[in-house]
Formats: C-alpha cells, structure tokens, sequence
C-alpha cells in the first residue's frame, strides 16, 4: 500500500488533489460543452439568416406559378442541412408545401414571409416555416462529455499520482521520521537527541532543514525549561513547606492537586499520610453532609463558580478530631484558557492572634475610656496618643495633637517649675508624682494630680513617656469652699459676740449724748460734733444688726410675689439717683408669669444691695444698667448687670466675705453681698458674679415653688458658691 494510514497527510493530500482535479476537469468540460452548444444554435441562426439570403426569392418565383416540383425541391434541399427536420409552405392559412417531420419539443423555428413584387409594390403570397431539432445537438454533446471525462480523469489520475510520490518521497517520509523522532522523546527521563534527516542532497537547505532546526531547538528549549520549572517547582515546595501558612490547591471536583506540609499536617488525621489525589471538601465536610456543607468548602466552591477571590476572616474549620480552629482563609481561582481549572486556598491558624486582638482591643477600650487622662510620647517629647477623656477636659481633638511637641501644644499648662524635676526622674528610670495647673482651650481653670513614668524596650532604651491625670479641680474647689465655710463660721461667731458686746455700751453712749445735747446750752460747733457722733452711732449700731444678721433667726414670713414688682418698687425708690447718674436701665424680663415664694424684705434688701452695688460700679456719667429675668427647669434667675468696670480677678474670690469691700472705708462696711449671699442660700438659691472689664453681671437664682427649709436666713455657714465664680460672661 502506497500508504499506510489513511488520516496520514499524504492520503489526504492525494483525496484533495483528486477532488480538486475532478472538480477542474467537470467544470472545464462544462464550460466546453457550453461553448459547443452554443456554437451549434449561432450556426441554426447562420443558416437561417442564409436563408433570407439565398433561398427565399426562388421559392417566391416558383410558389408564384404555382410549380410544385421546383417547391418540393426547394424544400427537399432545406431538409438537409443538419439539424433542420421540417420545412413547409403556408399559404391562406394552410400547409401548401411540406417536408420533414415536425417535433414539439427541443426544437428552433423560424418563419419568413414570401412576397411577389406587383404593379403597386409587393404582394404576399404565403409564408415559409423552418424547423431545426436540438436533439442531435444534445446527442453530440453527450458523446463529447464521455470522451473528455475519460481523457480528462486519466491525465488527472497520472499526474496526481506522479505528484504524490514526489510529495511522499521528499516530504511525506522526513515527517514521519520527525513525528517518531518527537514520539520518542522523553524529557523527564534525559536530554533529547537532535533529528538527522536522510537527505539525498545534504548540501541544500531547505523549508525541511528549518524545520529541523526549529524542532531540535525546539525539544532542547523544552528540556531545559522543564529542568528550570522543576528547580522552580522544588524552591516554591521548599517555600511552601517553610511558611507557616497553610496552602493546598484543588481541582474543580475537590481533588487535591498540592498541598504544602503545615495544610497537610492540619488536615491529615493520620501523621505523615499525603492528601495528594484526595477529595479535600468531601475531608472536611461532615460524615453525613455533602463537601459544601463545611464553610471552607463552600468558599472554595464558590471561588470555582464564580471565578472570583474570596477573602474570610474568623472562619471556624473542624478538624478531623472534632477540634475547632479558627483560621483566616483565601481563596484564589485557577483561570486557564477562559475555564475555572480550581482554586489555590490560604489559610493561617488566627486563633492566637484573635486572642491577642480580643486583648489588644480590651486594653484600647480600657485606655480610651479610662477616667484618667492620658498621654503618650516618644522619646522625642511629640505626641502618639491621647485618650478621650483628655480630649474632653482641654477640649483638644486627638487628630491635632498627634505628631506635635508636647511642650507646644500644652503651654497654658504650669509645668515649668516642675519640668526639670520631671526629666531627672525619666532619665534616673523612676516615676515622677506630682500636680500641674492650667487653662483649657475654654479659658476654664484645671487642676491636675499628675504620675509620669518612662517606658523602656526589651534593651532598656527609652521608647515613650506616659502622663497620667486626674482632675481635681472640683476637688480643690470643694476644699477651697469648705475652708470658706470654716473661715465664715469663725467670723459669724465673732460677729455675733462682738454685735452682743458693744451693743449695749454702744446704746448706752447714744442715749448719753442725746441726754446731754438736750440739757445743755451749746455752742453751734459743739452741737455738730454731737450730732456727728449721735450719726456715727447709728451707723454703728447698724453694722452691728447686719453682724446680728448672720447667726440671728429672720421673723419674716414666706409668701408668693412677684419679683417684676419688686424691681419696680426699686426702680421708682432710686429714680432719681439713676437720672442724676444719667444711668440707662434695660429691662428683659420674662415674658411667662413668674411667682417667688420668699420673705419679701429680704429679697428686696438683696435687690436693693445688688442694684446699688450696681450703681455705684459706674462712678462716671451714665453707663447701663440691665434687669432680666428668666424662668428655667423649675427655677427663678434674676441677673443684675452693670457697664462699671469690673471686679478684678483677685477680689473674685473674696467678693462674699463679711468686711470685704473694693469701697472706700467711709463708703461700705463690706456686709451687703455677705448678707445678701446669706438670705439667698437661706431660701434655697444661689447668687454667682462673672465680671470682666466693662461688664460685671450678678446672677439670683431662686427656686420657683415653695421649699420645706426653715423661713429664716441661714447663717453665712454652708456658703458653697462663694467658689463658684467666673472671670467672663457666659
């Protein structure tokens, strides 16, 4: 057999060279007997247009006599010619003249009228029919496409196979050679050996040659790359096996296709048995579930499905002895020529690091919402953390402050005498106690009970710094009050022993002068300078009822009024000294009802003092003086507010003590706003100042319903707001 597989290149190269010369020789006899037929009916036309030519004007003459011989013969003579099988004459429309036989089919006719010229013109005498058969013409081209099929299938036939044994010789014979040559070819086992094809002219190269070349740099090129993958492949298991992640590819069917030592020593039950081949999702699924019952398996299959990267945090895996790990997983798809091949899965043991993230984020919290202050710094003094209560008390944000100095950013603080102290404590390793002052970002006063303490790493060098805080400003607030509570207790007591005293002496000495200015005749001088003293024992005798004041019981009694008409009753009182001070009154009352339950009197003494107080406040011409009232939460606030001068910051603090006063010495005695503070707290209210330059505004507030307390003043004692006091409006 010329060949020995039919599949081979060579047959079907002989089957196309056949089709092919088949189909060139059917369409090239096609188009000859196309031609052939059409040369046949032109020469049917030609010898029709002969006709007209030759043959019809004696055929005229004689159907003109009428002679039938010359006719018959006429026609007898068009008969012959090949291919025409009938001729006859018509005349008045009936077949004179015939010969031949008429066919119905496949046949060509031509009609031609016989004329005879007459004395007018011409005159027609009959018509001549002529009719050609197209059978003889298909006869003679069915003999021509037999004798051109044959012919034309034996030149193909001969030269086909000509070219084929050509083709087999010097092309079919050196494929086969190198498609054995690469069959044989084992890359894992050694190097391959280079083709040597059995040419008869080894000196020329040609397309074969190139072939060869390109097969045997091929097979080196493939051999060397399967020894570099194989080194590659060794260094990634070397790397797999040294990371301490877990990694394992799978198959679209859950087969394990690699798996590194930590995946296999996880999820192997028995130590040492490789899971290579094994259905990894069917492993971790339950006994009676399918593979996708397990969450790993549900994310890998997923990941194959939908061809996309899945990350999961805190996944529980069940291992094969029941115990339960939580692992972080990732999943990656294997795309090759667009078709999901598996999937590559990641997944590391965070049972540890979740622990230790449950502890991290348990000492943020702690720290975060510790009620201490604190603050970290490096080494460097700037700052890495501050937690929220520290953002809360200096009004700071977290985000401005880190990356800053320390000593910059908290200049309001008073950490200069300290400081030095400070940094020999960090640097001597030690903790550093201590209390700091300052200013929030509000201007509010802060008192801090400060510890700092080094941090220091694992080869003693110093990280960070660490301040500790807690506030206690309203710690020494309170002990600043209690202080003034005592102070103010003494000082009730002495009043009230030194108003007992001289109370009865000094009475005693009024009367005496009195006695003696009626008796006696006197000079004018000398009766002012009894008047005068008569004056100033009655000034004395009041500062000694305002000392009374202060541990003596009040007789009034509670009722219901309303403080607008004690503020009026006020205003008209001292109309005119307002208009000789040309004093501007403001009021801004509330516009609600508004009832006091409180001893009358002494509400209106307080009025009376705070207004005053006022008044006097703006020693030059004009100035503004503001009553407002409002009702809040329950309570009544009265605030009188002046555009004197102001209190200076260090008579703030004092204000409300017995005997202070920022007055000249014959102007005040220095009880008003102490008696005034005392009748305030004694019906269960509270009196503040806040002053700055140019404004200084004293605030009542009352309670709006009546209290269960005692109806007298209380005593000076348990004065807590004389701290309460601010150096700006609010």
């Amino acid at each position: 057999m010329l060949f020995k597989n039919r599949n081979s290149l060579a047959s079907r190269l002989t089957f196309q060279v056949i089709v092919l010369s088949s189909l060139v020789t059917v369409l090239s006899t096609a188009l000859q007997l196309y031609l052939d037929y059409r040369q046949d009916v032109r020469s049917i036309y030609l010898f029709f247009d002969s006709i007209k030519e030759t043959s019809l004007r004696p055929l005229e003459e004689s159907v003109w006599i009428l002679d039938d011989l010359q006719v018959n013969l006429q026609l007898e003579g068009l008969i012959k010619r090949q291919d025409i099988v009938y001729a006859a004459v018509e005349m008045d429309q009936r077949i004179t003249w015939s010969k031949g036989m008429p066919v119905r089919q496949d046949n060509i006719t031509q009609s031609f009228p016989l004329v005879h010229p007459v004395r007018n013109g011409f005159e027609e005498i009959g018509t001549l029919h002529v009719m050609a058969s197209l059978e003889a013409i298909y006869h003679r081209l069915l003999r021509r496409i037999t004798i051109l099929l044959a012919s034309n299938a034996v030149k193909t036939f001969l030269v086909a196979g000509f070219i084929l044994l050509l083709f087999k010789k010097n092309i079919t014979d050196h494929l086969e050679r190198m498609a054995d040559h690469v069959q044989q070819i084992d890359i894992q086992q050694q190097e391959p050996q280079p083709l040597r094809l059995n040419r008869t002219n080894p000196r020329t190269s040609d397309e074969l040659d190139l072939v060869s070349e390109a097969l045997n740099g091929l097979c080196q090129g493939g051999y060397q790359a399967y020894r570099d993958l194989r080194i590659q492949e060794q260094r990634l298991r070397l790397l797999f096996d040294a990371t301490e992640e877990a990694i394992f590819g799978v198959d679209p069917q859950g087969r394990c296709t690699f798996i590194n030592r930590v995946a296999n020593d996880i999820l192997s039950s028995t130590k040492g048995q490789s899971l290579l081949g094994r259905d990894l999702l069917a492993m971790l699924a339950s006994h009676d579930q399918p593979p996708s019952s397990s969450l790993l398996g549900r994310q890998v299959q997923t990941t194959i499905e939908e061809r996309r990267v899945l990350f999961t945090d805190e996944l529980p895996l069940v291992l094969s002895d029941g115990l339960i790990m939580l692992i972080s997983l990732r999943s990656y798809p294997v795309v090759e020529q667009q078709r999901c091949t598996g999937a590559v899965v990641f997944f590391a043991d965070i049972s540890r690091q979740q622990k230790l993230e449950q502890e991290k984020q348990l000492f943020t919290r702690i720290i975060r919402q510790a009620p201490a202050l604190i603050l970290v710094v490096n080494a460097d003094g700037v700052i890495e953390y501050v937690n929220s209560i520290f953002e809360q008390i200096f009004g700071f944000e977290a985000q401005t402050l880190a990356g800053t100095l320390a000593q910059d950013s908290f200049k309001s603080l008073d950490i200069t005498p300290q400081m030095g102290r400070v940094r020999n404590k960090i640097a001597n390793g030690e903790t550093w106690v201590g209390t700091f002052t300052g200013k929030t970002m509000d201007g509010r006063k802060i008192v801090l009970d400060a510890t700092v303490f080094p941090i220091f790493d694992r080869r003693g060098q110093l990280t960070n710094i660490v301040a500790m805080g807690r506030d206690i400003t309203r710690e020494q607030q309170l002990t600043e009050q209690l202080h003034h509570i005592q102070k103010m207790e003494a000082i009730g007591k002495l009043a009230a022993s030194i108003a007992h005293e001289f109370g009865n002496p000094l009475l005693g000495i009024r009367f005496a002068l009195r006695d003696v200015q009626q008796r006696a005749q006197l000079e004018q001088d000398d009766a002012h300078l009894l008047q005068l003293a008569e004056s100033e024992c009655d000034r004395m005798r009041k500062l000694i009822r305002d000392l009374q004041q202060f541990n003596r019981p009040s007789s009034g009694r509670k009722v219901e009024f309303d403080p607008h008409r004690i503020l009026e009753e006020i205003m008209a009182l001292h109309h005119n000294l307002l208009t000789k001070k040309k004093i501007t009154v403001i009021r801004d009352y509330e516009p609600r009802p508004i009832r006091l339950h409180a001893v009358e009197d002494q509400m209106r003494q307080v009025l009376i003092n705070l207004i005053l107080n006022a008044t006097d406040a703006m020693e030059t011409a004009g100035g503004t003086l503001t009553l407002r009232t409002r009702l809040a939460g329950g309570e009544v606030v009265i605030c009188v507010e002046d555009s004197g001068g102001g209190i200076a910051e260090e008579h703030l603090q004092r204000i409300f003590e017995p005997f202070f006063t920022t007055k000249a010495a014959v102007e005040g005695t220095g009880l008003g706003l102490a008696v005034s503070y005392g009748i305030v707290r004694g019906h269960g209210g509270d009196i503040t100042v806040q002053s700055r330059p140019g404004q200084t505004v004293f605030t009542v507030t009352l309670p709006a319903r009546a209290m269960p307390a005692a109806t007298g003043v209380a005593p000076l004692v348990g004065a807590t707001s004389a701290a309460r006091v601010e150096t700006s409006m609010r």
